[in-house]
């Protein structure tokens, strides 16, 4: 005798059993406590690390290097030029780096601050000296440049577009320091 709906009542006692066993797991699951190996941290163990409370731990704490006291990670000759906070040489918002967070003409207003550079190489917040220019000057990358000059250039912001037209091209020795 022939029975055309044998393999579909198969697959239906199939399907169903699996249903009743993933249900049956999910119920044994949620009742059965989870055990957890969990340890807490002491984040004021952390906070001492890098406070420090009276001179008498002064000594005993790390301190972070200043850059005069490290190496530069990398030395290397670069094409430098300049440019100025205008319309006609960098976008709509002229003072307002690619680190959208510092502001050139305030922080050149109040604390007469030039240590800003543009470099597609670097990533945004790099240390970079200029030993043969500017000594121990400190600069930091905070700015872009079009990408049609590629990654071997680099653009130093000034305050005034003459600077920067007096300053025109030079290959610079630059020290790159941290990110």
């Amino acid at each position: 005798m022939f029975l055309p709906f044998k393999k579909r009542i198969h697959r239906q006692i199939g399907e169903l059993s699996i249903v009743v066993v993933l249900i049956w797991s999910f119920i044994i699951t949620s009742f059965v406590p989870q055990i957890v190996d969990a340890k807490t941290f002491e984040f004021v163990n952390l906070t001492k690390f890098f406070t420090v409370h009276n001179v008498a731990n002064a000594e005993i704490l790390p301190s972070f290097p200043e850059i005069g006291d490290v190496e530069p990670r990398n030395v290397l000759w670069t094409v430098m030029t300049a440019y100025s906070s205008e319309a006609a040489q960098t976008d709509s918002t002229p003072c307002i780096p690619a680190d959208w967070t510092y502001n050139l003409c305030e922080h050149y207003e109040d604390e007469g601050a030039q240590d800003t550079i543009a470099a597609n190489f670097l990533p945004l917040g790099t240390k970079v000296r200029f030993p043969d220019l500017y000594g121990d000057k400190i600069f930091t990358v905070r700015d872009r440049m079009n990408a049609r000059y590629g990654n071997a250039r680099g653009d130093f912001w000034m305050p005034e577009r003459q600077l920067a037209v007096d300053f025109g091209v030079q290959r610079v020795k630059m020290e790159v320091y941290y990110k």
